[in-house]
C-alpha cells in the first residue's frame, strides 16, 4: 500500500477522532511544543500577581492602543516597528510574553516571532488583550513611558 493511500484512508476514516490515531510520542511532542510557545491570560495574571521573576509582558499593539488600555506593567513594543534597535536594553534571561488585540489578531504572534528570531525567549498569550479583559483581569491606561 502506498503512503498516500494510507494517509488518504486516515483522512476519510469512519471515526473523526481516531481516523488519525493518537500516539504518545507525537502527542507529547506537540503539546509540550505548544506550551513552550504560548500561555493563557490566567497563567500570565498568576505570574504577575505572584511577582514571579523572569517574566515580562509585551503589548505588541500600536502605541495608541497601548495608551487606551493595556496589561499593568506591560512594555509596549509594536510589532510593526520591532527590530534589533528596539531590543538593546532587554534582558535575554527573561521570557517575554506578547499579546495583541485578541484571537483574530496576530500582532502577538508576530511580536513573539520577531523576539525569538532576535534571540529572546518568547511566548504568546493566547486570546490577547480581549481574553485578558474578558477574564476580568486589571487594565491600566497611559503612555508607554508612564509604565
Amino acid at each position: 500500500m502506498s503512503d498516500r493511500h494510507e494517509l488518504f484512508q486516515f483522512l476519510t476514516a469512519d471515526s473523526k477522532v481516531n481516523g488519525v490515531p493518537a500516539t504518545n510520542y507525537l502527542s507529547t511532542t506537540y503539546f509540550l511544543a505548544k506550551l513552550a510557545s504560548e500561555c493563557d491570560p490566567s497563567d500570565v495574571e498568576h505570574d504577575i500577581s505572584h511577582k514571579v521573576p523572569g517574566v515580562r509582558v509585551v503589548d505588541t499593539r500600536s502605541a495608541e492602543s497601548y495608551r487606551e488600555a493595556h496589561i499593568p506593567g506591560a512594555l509596549n513594543l509594536p510589532h510593526r516597528d520591532l527590530g534589533p534597535e528596539h531590543v538593546t536594553g532587554l534582558d535575554r534571561e527573561v521570557t517575554y510574553v506578547t499579546y495583541g488585540f485578541g484571537p483574530d489578531c496576530n500582532a502577538g504572534t508576530k511580536g513573539a516571532a520577531k523576539l525569538a528570531v532576535l534571540g529572546f525567549k518568547a511566548k504568546e498569550m493566547i486570546g490577547g488583550f480581549e481574553y485578558w479583559k474578558r477574564d476580568g483581569f486589571p487594565v491600566e491606561s497611559g503612555n508607554p513611558s508612564d509604565s
